[in-house]
């Protein structure tokens, strides 16, 4: 079986989310170093100086540069990083499914799953239930190669949270597909 993820990648992504939030604290340590020494500045001054509005002023910038900062580097940048964290950690240790589907098209389209970007791939699968044919939606992570699905073969896939985490071709253009599907 091919895997799509390997234990570079989790120590990549480790040492991704680990150099974010080292420049976030940097970040948060400087404002406070900012808004500390204001306060002592100020403190020091006398009652009615002229410049007791210098640092005010400085610890008011500083503030709105700092938020406007912090809101989308970790609202947006940290928050996808530690989502792919998440699902990489998920991929070794979650509960997976083992599957064996003929593959029919993948489709590119702006999707992210769990705050991930995907690529969806669509299978057939025989509903033994209602005994006809369905189809069935796995995902592949964008940043990975695609891979080497032709229409109509058989893939054996294991996934975790519908994240296709190994893969085998088991027979190459088994089925014919009509274009319905």
């Amino acid at each position: 079986m091919i895997k799509v993820y390997s234990d570079e990648d989790f120590s990549a992504i480790c040492e991704q989310k680990r150099k974010v939030l080292f420049a976030f604290f940097l970040v948060t340590a400087i404002y406070a170093l900012i808004g500390v020494a204001c306060l002592i500045y100020r403190s020091s001054l006398p009652y009615a100086d002229p410049l007791l509005w210098v640092p005010e002023w400085i610890a008011y910038v500083a503030t709105v540069l700092y938020v406007v900062f912090a809101f989308p580097f970790m609202g947006i940048k940290y928050y996808r990083i530690r989502k792919y964290y998440k699902m990489l950690y998920y991929a070794s240790e979650g509960i997976k499914n083992d599957e064996q589907n003929y593959f029919v098209c993948f489709e590119k389209c702006d999707l992210n799953k769990d705050y991930v970007d995907v690529i969806a791939c669509v299978f057939m699968i025989w509903n033994k239930k209602k005994q006809e044919w369905m189809k069935r939606v796995a995902y592949i992570d964008s940043e990975k190669d695609l891979p080497d699905f032709n229409r109509g073969d058989l893939v054996r896939y294991i996934t975790q949270g519908n994240f296709i985490i190994q893969y085998e071709i088991l027979a190459r253009g088994v089925m014919e597909i009509k274009e319905e599907i």
